[in-house]
């Protein structure tokens, strides 16, 4: 029998929920993806992308959120649980979980006011009727009797997922959905006895917790998840955290899983890359020191030496693997075989939960997620000659899924520059991690066979060509502003910035422009960023607009929004340098704003590069349907 790493004592040691014996600390938590059917059932797409983590090395998964109510539906593609109906649907999922010896808990919830009565089909209900910030539908407030009835349906649910198999639940009473709304100030202002103080305001969970211990036994492991800090006002902090704790673990829940954040603060939950991992650990921490509960610590956690030191420190009991285990479900088993340079590390770009309440979940290194089943490749009886001219992560996903198939890969162009546009992102203080992904996304094309190649494609030797383009769309000044002039993708594409100390400003709208200011400042320059949008990086999770501006400010940076004339602002007379981005008009679409490779020999068709993520990640979805149907373009030596 082989045995784990050894550098990881305390992530493969085994751990008692209840009456189950999980056999490692990786947990793989519940994220949204929009996988079920519109009708509330299991696919098979959700059992398979269950299954796949399971088989990958997780010791504990919890299912994504389980309604259990149709009040309480959060999205289109909901899994429902609020009815016998669902049991053999939710028992598919269960065996799915339970795979390669893993340990499956149903995660239970209902939306409260964080929703819309479009999905739900009825009028949103909450402990109050106060409107989510966000969403900003009234809410009604809900009757003791209606209260009671809710209750009563977690429960149901509860015996429900319990009679499909899953070894557990998780009651989700964190990130300001209707459990969360109870136990919270910030939403909960009733007068009556599930109102007021906190006693009152934990009823509601704890009607819920001692109705599923009495229905399914005391034994049953049940977990509870709560956001320990809400970041607003009047919201749960630390301390009454720590006291729902103590009267959680009175009423026998066996984990207590620390989340942190509501929807007004959600960027402090869904953090993006160049934002610390693990950084709300401590918060765990100082809930598992109470010494009441084990916990469970999450917060971007994606290395296992991170996990390892909070579990070897004693702030947490098992370690949430979130969007780390969406980008690569074998991350345990990596780590497990000491094969960490082998992990296609996530990279923060948020797109798997920035999405979920759209389309389905995506992710763009890996782009497998939720079908997993066409990802095991067969090989082609007849292999063909393919060449990948350019390094993008479109071309290196593309050539490693024509490789896997059985053909004969190669990618041309400088191995200094592989990586494409984030190559660039991964220069730019605070997104260093990105060289990390770049790596782990060669290495993979290496291990399917892609050869490498720094000199240019030869005709003679390829049946198909493909070739990168670049989004790039730079709006230089219709006009002579006497000042020296730049894109923001060429000023990335210099190892510093050569005005050294000058004065910078920065045009652009987009991500690109924001961070190529940062550099520019970071290299010693005075930078001006103006952004015709309403605020900076728009095209971008919100959240890489709170650290663009965060680490843009530190660096003794300006930044100015909502600029409709910037060429008219005070700072260009004072320029000795102009770096333009993103322009108001620019469009996918528009064949303008694409930078094409000058290559000398006939291409069989073109692979999309990109600074942004969303972008970047609909050219390697594109570039994955040219690998899957390659055949269908047929040979040179055909034409």
């Amino acid at each position: 029998m082989q045995t784990p790493n050894p550098r990881y004592p305390h992530l493969f040691s085994p751990f008692r929920v209840g009456t189950r014996t999980v056999k490692n600390r990786f947990l793989f938590p519940a994220l949204t993806t929009n996988f079920g059917a519109a009708d509330g059932s299991v696919t098979d797409e959700l059992c398979t992308y269950f299954r796949m983590r399971a088989e990958g090395g997780f010791g504990l998964l919890v299912s994504e959120n389980l309604g259990v109510h149709p009040s309480g539906r959060v999205m289109p593609n909901m899994v429902m649980a609020e009815s016998d109906s669902r049991i053999q649907g939710l028992r598919n999922l269960a065996k799915a979980g339970q795979q390669n010896g893993a340990v499956v808990f149903a995660q239970l919830s209902h939306a409260g006011r964080q929703t819309r009565s479009k999905i739900t089909g009825m009028s949103l209900v909450a402990p109050s009727a106060i409107p989510c910030p966000l969403n900003r539908e009234m809410p009604r407030e809900l009757k003791i009797d209606e209260i009671s009835e809710l209750e009563q349906a977690y429960i149901d649910a509860a015996a429900r997922a319990a009679e499909a198999g899953f070894d557990g639940v998780e009651v989700h009473a964190a990130h300001g959905y209707l459990v969360a709304a109870f136990l919270s100030a910030y939403s909960n202002h009733r007068q009556d006895h599930y109102g007021g103080s906190l006693d009152n305001r934990l009823r509601f969970l704890l009607n819920i917790v001692d109705g599923i211990k009495y229905r399914l036994g005391r034994s049953f492991p049940v977990m509870v998840r709560i956001s320990a800090e809400e970041f607003v006002d009047d919201g749960l902090t630390i301390a009454e955290s720590i006291r729902i704790a103590s009267v959680l673990a009175e009423h026998k829940i066996d984990v207590l899983s620390v989340s942190v954040g509501v929807y007004e603060s959600f960027n402090r939950l869904s953090m993006v890359s160049g934002e610390p991992e693990g950084q709300w650990l401590h918060i765990a921490g100082a809930v598992r020191r109470a010494g009441v509960l084990p916990v469970v610590g999450v917060g971007r956690i994606k290395r296992a030496e991170v996990a390892e030191s909070a579990l070897a420190d004693g702030l947490i009991d098992l370690a949430a693997f979130g969007r780390a285990g969406m980008a690569d479900p074998d991350l345990p088993r990596k780590v497990f075989e000491g094969k960490e340079g082998e992990i296609i590390s996530c990279m923060g770009c948020n797109l798997c939960l920035g999405r979920t309440a759209r389309p389905k979940s995506i992710c763009p290194i890996n782009p497998a997620i939720g079908r997993e089943v066409q990802f095991l490749f067969k090989k082609q009886a007849k292999a063909q000659r393919i060449a990948f001219f350019g390094g993008g992560y479109a071309t290196l996903t593309a050539a490693w899924v024509a490789a896997s198939r059985g053909h004969n890969v190669s990618v041309h162009g400088a191995k200094n520059l592989l990586g494409g546009c984030w190559h660039y992102r991964s220069q730019v203080p605070g997104q260093e991690e990105i060289a990390e992904t770049t790596a782990a996304i060669i290495r993979r094309a290496e291990l399917a066979g892609v050869v490498f190649d720094e000199s240019p494609p030869v005709a003679a030797d390829c049946d198909q060509v493909w070739a990168t383009r670049t989004y790039a769309p730079s709006k230089l000044p219709d006009r002579d502003t006497g000042i020296p002039t730049d894109t923001v993708l060429n000023v990335l594409a210099e190892p510093k910035n050569p005005a050294g100390a000058g004065r910078v400003v920065v045009i652009g709208d987009d991500l690109c422009s924001a961070e190529t200011a940062i550099k520019l400042a970071n290299d010693g320059a005075q930078v001006s960023l103006l952004s015709t949008g309403r605020d900076l990086a728009v095209d971008a999770h919100p959240g890489f607009r709170e650290v663009s501006r965060r680490r843009l400010a530190s660096l003794g940076g300006s930044i100015k929004t909502g600029v409709s004339s910037p060429y008219e602002t005070p700072c260009i007379a004072e320029a000795e340098r102009l770096v333009v981005g993103r322009g108001a008009d620019a469009s996918y679409e528009d064949s303008r704003h694409w930078q094409t490779m000058p290559v000398q020999i006939d291409v069989t068709g073109w692979i999309s590069d990109a600074y942004e993520p969303g972008l970047l990640a609909q050219g390697v979805y594109e570039a994955v349907e040219f690998a899957l149907n390659i055949e269908e373009y047929g040979t040179r030596s055909s034409d």
